[in-house]
């Protein structure tokens, strides 16, 4: 009976030792995935996607859904557009809604054009 308290205490100290270790880096590759999955939930990597077009403008409603045809009763794609995001976007204005980029229309109304506005009047 003596020798079993030494024998388990060993043991405990071995296991919680090796369980730090595997935690560590399973910790971190769940840091690193959540982190990247929170950077493309919040759009920042596409806000000012297609800023290089002559037609630049800023959404102005706190949250705008886009939408694959100009018409309200169109299926809404899954990229939501939030205040203050710079966009290109082209002339073509249907339905009330203007084109951003191939199948993504957003309401014109909560577009803002920049300057120049020139470039943004609908053709």
């Amino acid at each position: 009976m003596v020798g079993a308290p030494d024998w388990w205490s060993k043991r405990k100290a071995a296991r919680s030792e090796v369980s730090f270790v595997r935690k560590w880096p399973f910790a971190l590759i769940v840091g690193v995935t959540l982190g990247v999955l929170a950077l493309i939930d919040k759009g920042n990597i596409t806000t000012t996607a297609g800023l290089g077009s002559s037609c630049r403008v800023e959404v102005v409603a706190d949250l705008l859904p886009t939408r694959s045809d100009p018409d309200p009763s169109g299926s809404r794609t899954y990229r939501t557009l939030k205040r203050g995001d710079l966009r290109g976007a082209t002339t073509n204005v249907r339905n009330g809604y203007r084109q951003l980029a191939a199948n993504t229309w957003a309401l014109d109304k909560y577009l803002r054009p920049l300057p120049p506005a020139e470039n943004c009047k609908p053709s």
